[in-house]
């Protein structure tokens, strides 16, 4: 139990926290326009992962001794096939409900999930689906204490800081992380001074069904497993983490997902694996009642919030 295990743990940690922030944020970008919550994007990240799987093992079976090509041909597939699955859940469930009461969102979507979830298990005969190991090999980052990464632990991270990135520094610069801000702050003015927010609502709902997709499909090629159950849990969670986070603050949403990650690796590094999730959901339960906003508000929603 040395300084080195604790940094080897560290190091692992930074996976788990990049995918459930990238899960997370999904949760933030829909409901900071429509105050409602989503929640079908664990089932979304439960069918990009489904949809990478499959794809990688049918081009490595088509091309033997490809690994690289399908792996990310089979990541791109992923995100498209889910940012389209993600629009038409927009336009057919999301926007009927938008100006509807609370739960009416939420039961649907709800719904939703166990749909997505059910069909997809329908199309893989009841099968997870496996992986096998890929880019594994051992990167000794100091030799003395053993400390070591991989190929696919450094592909995972870069790519999920790539895309988190992206939808902060977009949402921060762009016209329209503008527009997102301003239909956030008030639907009904913002539509007066001529914003669309039919439209800015589906290239929301596109850019979360993209970062719940990169969640799954970086997940599944990480672990090598697909599961269609592992969607309601995996989506609770990463719920908790956006409302310990704010639920309106992209950034806070990322501390709580690297929080939560640390705290899950830390658990199963020193204690037994079997509670985790247990002790996971009680410590996002007491942040819950000790700070009901979320640990970063932003200041527009404080008066709200009173």
């Amino acid at each position: 139990m040395s300084a080195a295990y604790a940094l080897q743990i560290a190091l692992n940690a930074s996976v788990v926290s990049s995918l459930y922030g990238l899960l997370a944020v999904a949760y933030v970008l829909v409901h900071g326009i429509t105050r409602r919550v989503n929640l079908a994007f664990g089932a979304l990240s439960v069918w990009a992962g489904y949809l990478a799987i499959n794809l990688t093992l049918y081009l490595m079976l088509s091309n033997p001794g490809a690994t690289l090509i399908p792996l990310l041909a089979a990541a791109g597939y992923a995100l498209i096939g889910t940012a389209v699955l993600g629009g038409v859940i927009e336009r057919l469930v999301v926007r009927p409900l938008v100006r509807t009461g609370t739960l009416a969102m939420l039961t649907a979507t709800l719904g939703l999930a166990i749909v997505l979830e059910e069909t997809m298990r329908l199309l893989n005969n009841s099968s997870e689906r496996w992986l096998m190991p890929m880019f594994d090999a051992p990167i000794s980052i100091d030799a003395e204490s053993g400390v070591q990464t991989t190929a696919m632990q450094v592909f995972v991270c870069l790519a999920a800081l790539a895309v988190s990135l992206s939808l902060v520094i977009g949402m921060e610069r762009l016209a329209f992380g503008r527009r997102w801000r301003a239909v956030s702050q008030d639907l009904a003015m913002a539509e007066l001074c001529g914003v669309d927010a039919g439209r800015v609502l589906a290239i929301t709902f596109a850019l979360a069904s993209i970062s719940a997709a990169a969640a799954g499909a970086l997940g599944a090629v990480y672990y090598g497993q697909a599961s269609f159950y592992s969607g309601l849990m995996i989506g609770l969670k990463t719920l908790f983490v956006a409302v310990v986070g704010g639920l309106d603050s992209i950034g806070g949403t990322f501390v709580a997902a690297i929080l939560l990650g640390l705290f899950e690796t830390f658990w199963s590094g020193y204690f037994s694996q079997e509670w985790r999730d247990v002790v996971s959901l009680l410590g996002l339960t007491a942040l819950m009642i000790l700070f009901p906003a979320g640990l970063f508000v932003p200041e527009r929603r404080r008066d709200d919030l009173r």
